[in-house]
């Protein structure tokens, strides 16, 4: 009986809150973590983050960018939405330009959820729903320019009383072209397997994607096309422009979903200390998506 009613709630999840890689199903894919983005600057810039390094969420965008940092970078980031649906992240990478790794742990959590096996006046009752990923990263520098890099997750996901554990793993290429400021990228996400969740083996939202960005002075720039394995690709675009290294304004753009498509955010710094906020609007009534973000180098 359980299994026909957490079912309609996975779906409205990740049709309203972690549709990260485009139009899909919950019997499709799984693991609403996996598709949904880390970081607030990469979710205002449209998560269009491939080719993007010099932070700890190159971690989770492409691991071959842990590389391309150079001394450590710790980061604290926060997501709440509808239904008390809520993300924590936090994690750590040291990179010297040569050889970098990274540790991060991610949990994705939502309570409260009504138990229903059909229409009817008053629930049966309420269930949660709950993920954890806790993930090991390194990437090193091939040549002069070439980087690469791979991650690897250890899963766990709860439904209600039913619970599956899992591993996935993510393998990134990053090339810093002759021209200065402009990087590509490419990256296989999600690569593994879930074990059964109520008799039912739920495959992990496997995605390729390639980007570039380009970064002159005060102004940044990037974009994604998104390849998913079992759904719609799609379009990444982002734009970021500093005030003296110490106030940014960013904008994005995401093809492919019903429910978001444009974000916004600001971030402050000073030394070594970093603030980001990013807004994503949504539809369906239920106002937009607000994420936090606090980084230390």
């Amino acid at each position: 009986m359980f299994r026909f009613c957490w079912w309609p709630w996975c779906l409205a999840l990740i049709l309203v809150w972690g549709e990260s890689e485009g139009r899909t199903s919950a019997r499709q894919v799984g693991f609403v973590l996996l598709r949904e983005g880390i970081g607030a600057r990469a979710v205002a810039m449209g998560e269009a983050y491939t080719a993007v390094a010099g932070d700890q969420t190159a971690a989770f965008w492409n691991p071959a960018g842990v590389a391309v940092m150079r001394g450590k970078d710790f980061l604290l980031a926060h997501h709440r939405s509808f239904q008390s649906i809520q993300q924590a992240y936090a994690g750590w990478a040291y990179g010297n330009g040569r050889r970098g790794l990274a540790l991060s742990v991610g949990i994705h959590s939502a309570g409260g959820l009504e138990t229903r096996t059909g229409p009817s006046a008053e629930p049966l009752g309420t269930f949660g729903l709950y993920e954890i990923n806790a993930g090991f990263s390194y990437a090193q520098r091939i040549g002069e320019r070439m980087y690469a890099g791979a991650s690897v997750r250890a899963l766990h996901e709860t439904i209600g009383p039913e619970g599956a554990s899992g591993v996935a793993a993510d393998v990134g290429l990053l090339y810093r072209m002759p021209v200065e400021g402009v990087t590509v990228g490419a990256v296989c996400r999600n690569w593994g397997r879930m074990g059964p969740l109520d008799r039912e083996r739920v495959p992990l939202p496997r995605t390729f994607r390639i980007g570039a960005a380009l970064a002159r002075g005060a102004l940044a720039g990037s974009v994604d096309l998104r390849f998913p394995e079992r759904s719609g690709r799609g379009l990444h675009a982002g734009v970021e422009y500093g005030v003296r290294q110490a106030f940014f304004l960013r904008g994005g753009y995401r093809s492919g979903s019903e429910t978001r498509d444009v974000s916004f955010g600001v971030g402050l710094q000073r030394r070594n200390w970093r603030f980001d906020y990013a807004y994503v609007p949504t539809g369906l009534g239920l106002g937009g998506l607000h994420r936090v973000a606090l980084g230390i180098r």
